[in-house]
C-alpha cells in the first residue's frame, strides 16, 4: 500500500498528462456547482423542465454527485469508481439537456458536445484507473 505522500507525489505528477487530464476534468466541475448554487432557483426551473422532477431531489443529487466527482477526480481519489460516475453524470446531463433545448451538438448553440467529451475522458480515466488497478494485482 502506498503511502499517503507517495501517493499525493503520485496523483500530482504533471509529467503525466493523464494526471494533467483527470486534474481538469475535477476541476471543470467547480463552476457547474457555483452555477448551480448562484442560480439556484434557474436551475430548478431547468431540472423541472428537463424532466427531472421532483427537481429540488434531483438538483441535490446532481450537486452531491458532481461535488463528489469533482473532488474524486481532481484528488485521485477511487479514479475508477469517480469515473464511472462522472460519465454517468454526464449521460444525465445529455438527456436533461436534449429535453429542454432539444437534439443538438454544438455546445455554443445549447448542444452536448462539452458533455459527450467530458464523458469520454471520464469514462478513459476511469478505464485506465482500472487497467492500473488491474496490474498491480
Amino acid at each position: 500500500m502506498q503511502s499517503m505522500a507517495s501517493s499525493l507525489k503520485t496523483n500530482f505528477d504533471i509529467s503525466n498528462g493523464m494526471n494533467v487530464i483527470r486534474m481538469m476534468a475535477g476541476a471543470f466541475y467547480a463552476p457547474h456547482i457555483i452555477y448551480k448554487i448562484v442560480g439556484w432557483d434557474a436551475s430548478l426551473v431547468f431540472f423541472s423542465k428537463a424532466g427531472l422532477e421532483p427537481a429540488l431531489l434531483f438538483l441535490t443529487l446532481s450537486l452531491i454527485t458532481e461535488s463528489v466527482c469533482a473532488v474524486g477526480l481532481f484528488f485521485g481519489i477511487l479514479t475508477r469508481w469517480v469515473g464511472l460516475a462522472a460519465a454517468a453524470t454526464m449521460v444525465v446531463a445529455t438527456y436533461a439537456t436534449f429535453n429542454v433545448k432539444g437534439v443538438g451538438w454544438l455546445w455554443n448553440k445549447g448542444g452536448v458536445e462539452y458533455l459527450a467529451f467530458w464523458g469520454v475522458v471520464s469514462l478513459v480515466l476511469a478505464w485506465m484507473a482500472w487497467q492500473a488497478h488491474w496490474a498491480k494485482r
